[in-house]
């Protein structure tokens, strides 16, 4: 998934996926800028898959809406441990409209802006 001027997209040619790749891992661990390629070991991982259909990213960044997120919360389980951010399903489940409407805030903000922010 790929934001240019703030519209995401997701990015299948594999020439731009390397050239994305490459440029990320260089500035985000501060190497410095030479022509790296990605191994042949790794390429193929890159490739599109034929066994995937293109047809399902079709609808992958539209925004969450409420019923989409009110029919998966009704299937959360209520028995399971808690995530490392210590909140539970059971909570998320059974949390008013407003608490909802703020997940789903907070969801449709990193599907938009492609940023997930970390759990601790």
């Amino acid at each position: 998934m790929v934001t240019d001027n703030d519209a995401p997209y997701i990015l299948t040619d594999p020439l731009n996926i390397e050239r994305i790749a490459t440029t990320h891992f260089q500035s985000s661990a501060d190497i410095l800028s030479v022509n790296v390629t990605i191994p042949a070991t790794w390429s193929d991982e890159f490739n599109p898959k034929d066994h995937i259909n293109a047809k399902v990213y079709t609808d992958l960044m539209n925004t969450i809406t409420e019923s989409e997120f009110l029919q998966i919360i009704s299937g959360l389980l209520t028995n399971k441990a808690n995530s490392p951010s210590t909140v539970s399903y059971k909570s998320v489940k059974y949390a008013g409209p407003l608490c909802h409407a703020i997940i789903m805030k907070l969801l449709n903000t990193c599907l938009h802006t492609t940023f997930i922010p970390n759990s601790w």
